[in-house]
C-alpha cells in the first residue's frame, strides 16, 4: 500500500510539473513582445524572458493557480527588468532606423507604410516615461485589467488608470506632431 501512495504521489507530482511546463510554453510569445516592447533590443528581451521563465520554474509553488499564470509571470518579468535597469545604467537605445534596414529594400509600397506607422508608433511609445509606457503595455498589448496591472507593479488602480490616461493622451500627442512632420518616402527618382 505504501509503494501504490507513493508512485500515485510521484504521478501527480509529473502531471501537474507536465500542465505547468505547457503553460510556461504559451506563455512565452506574449512575454517576448512585452519585453521587446520595454527594451526595443531583441537580445535583451530574450534574456530577460529566459531569466523570467528561470525564475518561475525556481518558485512555481508561490503560484496558486495557472488561472493567474500570465499576470505572476509578468510581474517576475517586470521585477527583473528593473533590477537590470538598476544595476547595469549603460543601457542603450538603438534608432530605429538602424534596426533592420536591409528589409526595407524587399518591401512594397503598403508593407513600407505599415512599417513606418509602426516604427512611429514604437518612437512615440519610447518617449513616454516608464511608468506610462509599462502601464500603456500592459493594458493595451499585454490585456490585463488596471486591478492585475496595479498588482503586478504594485501602485494603486488609481495610479494605474492615471498614468494609462495621461499616457495615451501624451502619446495621441506625439504622434500628431509625428503626422504633421513630412514623412514621404520616394519610391522613384525623377
Amino acid at each position: 500500500m505504501k509503494l501504490s501512495s507513493k508512485v500515485a504521489d510521484l504521478f501527480c507530482a509529473s502531471r501537474d510539473r507536465r500542465e505547468f511546463n505547457a503553460a510556461l510554453k504559451q506563455q512565452y510569445d506574449s512575454l517576448y513582445r512585452l519585453a521587446y516592447a520595454w527594451c526595443h533590443q531583441p537580445a535583451v528581451a530574450q534574456d530577460l524572458v529566459q531569466e523570467t521563465m528561470l525564475k518561475a520554474l525556481e518558485s512555481r509553488k508561490d503560484l496558486n493557480s495557472l488561472q493567474h499564470l500570465s499576470a505572476w509571470l509578468t510581474k517576475i518579468m517586470r521585477n527583473q527588468f528593473l533590477d537590470e535597469m538598476r544595476f547595469n545604467r549603460r543601457w542603450e537605445w538603438a534608432d530605429e532606423s538602424e534596426i533592420d534596414e536591409h528589409h526595407c529594400s524587399h518591401c512594397n509600397e503598403s508593407e513600407l507604410i505599415k512599417k513606418q506607422r509602426n516604427e512611429s508608433l514604437y518612437v512615440a511609445i519610447s518617449k513616454l516615461p516608464f511608468e506610462q509606457r509599462e502601464a500603456i503595455l500592459l493594458a493595451d498589448l499585454q490585456g490585463f485589467s488596471y486591478q492585475e496591472i496595479a498588482e503586478i507593479t504594485a501602485t494603486p488602480i488609481g495610479t494605474v488608470m492615471s498614468r494609462i490616461s495621461r499616457g495615451r493622451e501624451r502619446l495621441r500627442g506625439l504622434l500628431k506632431k509625428q503626422d504633421s512632420q513630412p514623412n514621404v518616402v520616394p519610391l522613384r527618382r525623377h
